[in-house]
């Protein structure tokens, strides 16, 4: 089970860190009928469910929504792989979409308990490695710690050829100061989200960036993002980056921090490097 992060010291780390931890829910988008299959997964933090396609068995390919998303968004990048010959899967991640209507008392989740639910994901499939995982936002994030070592568990990470980080988030510290400056919490407030987020990956704020994982983090890296991106600045994620600088970057001007899993020439570019 993973441990808790509601308290720090045997006191509440307060309403904030409750408020972070719990992402807006969306009205969920059905997948297409026939076009893909809903499946769901029984993993210790609780039922996982998610969409599926292409051949049974074609190389898997795994997709990773951000925070306050779902994997209905991937269906035309979804599409998009699968007709490059790939099987892929997209899950509601914990306390998002569908998943969190089947686990109805988990309305909040970490980033500990994303990675460990990708590691989980990945052996229930019996997926040995992925040909590549393609995770947008704080997907990224979450994709990078799963394939590396991390401070607060033991198993084996999870393995893939490549990856894609669609406006990638660069760490917590970043994430959290995109937070602070989308909703203007008070400084109170950020030092009780700070401190629970410590608290769950044991160890100090600065050092839960991809930059620990980047050693583990496979050969291949495309990164496409939009310059002016202000949610996941792209000079933060290449400068976590730099001891395993991406091998392709594609800017995309514009495109938005969202609006980048939607454009026609991304899905192109990311199922071409996807199945290469």
């Amino acid at each position: 089970m993973l441990r808790s992060a509601r308290s720090r010291g045997g006191q509440s780390l307060g309403a904030a860190f409750d408020r972070f931890c719990t992402p807006v829910q969306l009205e969920r988008r059905k997948a297409s009928a026939g076009k893909f299959a809903r499946i769901a997964l029984d993993l210790p933090f609780g039922r996982l469910t998610g969409i599926a396609g292409g051949p049974q068995d074609g190389p898997p390919v795994l997709l990773v929504h951000g925070w306050n998303s779902q994997a209905e968004f991937f269906q035309p990048l979804l599409s998009a792989c699968v007709r490059q010959g790939l099987r892929v899967y997209a899950f509601d991640m914990p306390a998002h979409g569908q998943t969190r209507e089947a686990n109805p008392h988990k309305p909040a989740s970490t980033l500990v308990e994303w990675v460990e639910t990708l590691i989980d994901a990945s052996r229930a499939l019996n997926v040995a490695g992925w040909k590549c995982i393609i995770a947008h936002s704080f997907g990224g994030l979450a994709a990078g710690y799963a394939l590396g070592a991390r401070p607060w568990a033991g198993q084996p990470p999870t393995k893939a050829q490549s990856l894609v980080l669609l406006a990638g988030a660069a760490g917590m510290p970043t994430v959290i100061d995109s937070y602070a400056r989308s909703t203007g919490a008070p400084e109170s407030d950020i030092e009780d989200i700070r401190a629970g987020v410590v608290a769950a990956c044991h160890v100090p704020l600065p050092q839960i960036t991809v930059a620990a994982v980047a050693d583990a983090l496979p050969p291949r890296i495309l990164v496409m993002h939009d310059p002016a991106d202000d949610v996941a600045r792209l000079a933060d994620l290449k400068a976590v980056l730099a001891a395993h600088p991406p091998s392709e970057e594609i800017l995309r001007p514009g495109a938005g921090h969202d609006g980048i899993l939607f454009q026609l020439d991304v899905f192109r570019a990311v199922s071409k490097f996807a199945s290469a």
